[in-house]
């Protein structure tokens, strides 16, 4: 299934695409995340929200490491480099940059969701959320630096560890669950 998929993708490309999938990719790049991160850091501890801070760095810094030790325990081999449109190295299995994003933006969302009072602004937050981890998700297809499996449980890695860490947040401090 995994290489009908990336065939299929293969076959679809074209130049504005292959641009907009290195831009798309790009919003996991180390400098973004660190200044988005940072930023982020910033705005909590300014609201004095310190759990929250602290929940950030958590969902990151977790997600990291999931990634590290399960890409070290499946050790599988990323597509063939002739299928790749970036050079990329290490394990495919699960999608780092899928699993990141995922824990990152999502815990962010859930964090503002505790900030913003309006159900729809929430909504819509969680949806822009959405749409930027699949995106960033389907661009590492698209690259042919992954495989559909890798990036389908990479968000599934980041998800579930940002959602694990919110549970165990709401627990500490139950007043922020609204």
């Amino acid at each position: 299934m995994d290489n009908v998929i990336l065939g299929a993708v293969v076959k679809a490309r074209t130049p504005w695409l292959t641009t907009v999938s290195v831009d798309v990719t790009a919003l996991r790049s180390v400098t973004l995340v660190v200044v988005f991160s940072a930023f982020t850091f910033l705005v909590l501890l300014v609201l004095r929200d310190r759990l929250g801070a602290l929940q950030l760095l958590a969902a990151s810094t977790g997600a990291a490491i999931l990634t590290v030790v399960t890409k070290d325990m499946i050790e599988r081999l990323r597509p063939k480099e002739a299928q790749q449109l970036i050079v990329v190295s290490g394990f495919s299995y699960p999608s780092g940059h899928s699993a990141a994003t995922s824990a990152l933006y999502l815990t962010t969302a859930i964090i503002a969701g505790r900030h913003v009072h309006h159900s729809g602004a929430r909504a819509a937050l969680f949806i822009a959320v959405s749409m930027v981890i699949l995106m960033v998700a389907a661009s590492r297809v698209y690259l042919g630096v992954h495989f559909a499996t890798d990036v389908v449980s990479g968000i599934s890695l980041g998800a579930s560890w940002a959602l694990l860490l919110a549970g165990f947040f709401v627990r500490v401090n139950p007043r922020d669950s609204s």
